[in-house]
């Protein structure tokens, strides 16, 4: 079979001389009068003209169905290959890379060694030394789930150390939101009451919200007492996520009550004025009272004269 990379098509082209070149020939042959005319033969130059080609090219298939299967599993058994062998170096590497950040962080005063006690800083320390020598030597060709179980071993010393550092950062910032939720509330409370755009909350509403003030506020000071009288390198009494969720719930207690719209007022009946009612009454007693009274009172008097 014959494979192609690229096609061409050649033209030949075939130009004359240019009309000036032919005009100069004329006139040259008129003035010589003794010069015999000749049929002058315009010589014709040739030209190569490459065009490049678009093509397709079929070839039969000639592997059996059972072939391209069998082809296509051995391209899923090396894929699987080259993903477990990538997913073993990222978990090697993940292993190195924790032991080089902790062995280091473990000692350093600005990072974990305030947050650890003797006893977990030492034993941390031998396991990151002890898993270092076995990844250069014996675990060098681990698999995947070996790495996998020795990273977890490190984290169940280390991961309590690096929580503590880390609640330790963020603790200060999520009290200091609470304490301002706290505050703004009460002072709503201070200033609203009394207030015509508050009227419609009832009072067991506002109860309420003074008592749930009250006991974010206690309960807030009560675990900063505990958490004050606690060591760094203890867990601490409360955490990050639990004061988040006191602001949380006071906000949901207070926020739709504060913003509770006002009912809108209920729309005044209409009524007639008074003087159409008169003037639609006065004729009716003009046309009854007056004139039948007149009727019957006449000839009661004629009958008493008679």
């Amino acid at each position: 079979s014959i494979l192609l990379s690229s096609a061409q098509m050649m033209e030949e082209i075939i130009e004359e001389e240019p009309a000036e070149s032919k005009k100069e020939e004329e006139v040259e042959a008129k003035e010589g009068e003794e010069v015999k005319k000749e049929e002058e033969k315009v010589e014709k130059k040739k030209k190569t003209k490459k065009t490049f080609l678009e093509f397709t090219q079929t070839r039969p298939l000639d592997w059996t169905k059972a072939e391209l299967d069998a082809a296509f599993e051995k391209e899923v058994a090396m894929a699987n290959i080259d993903r477990v062998f990538k997913e073993t170096a990222d978990m090697r590497n993940e292993l190195e890379s924790y032991i080089y950040d902790m062995r280091d962080k473990i000692i350093s005063e600005n990072q974990l060694k305030a947050f650890a006690t003797d006893e977990e800083r030492s034993a941390f320390s031998d396991s990151l030394e002890k898993t270092e020598n076995w990844l250069y030597e014996d675990g060098f060709d681990a698999v995947k789930k070996v790495y996998a179980e020795k990273v977890a071993a490190l984290k169940v010393l280390g991961s309590p150390i690096e929580m503590r550092q880390r609640e330790s950062k963020s603790r200060p910032n999520a009290v200091a939101v609470l304490q301002r939720t706290v505050e703004k509330f009460q002072s709503w409370l201070n200033t609203s009451t009394g207030e015509e755009q508050y009227s419609h909350i009832t009072e067991e509403e506002f109860k309420k919200c003074h008592d749930s003030c009250d006991a974010s506020s206690s309960w807030m000071y009560d675990m900063m007492d505990k958490q004050g009288s606690v060591a760094a390198n203890q867990d601490p009494v409360v955490t990050t996520a639990e004061i988040n969720a006191k602001t949380n719930e006071l906000t949901k207690a207070i926020s739709p009550i504060m913003h509770k719209p006002k009912p809108k007022p209920k729309p005044e009946e209409k009524k007639e004025p008074e003087e159409k009612a008169a003037e639609g009454a006065e004729p009716m007693e003009t046309d009854e009272a007056a004139k039948k009274p007149a009727e019957e009172t006449e000839p009661m008097e004629t009958e008493s004269t008679a």
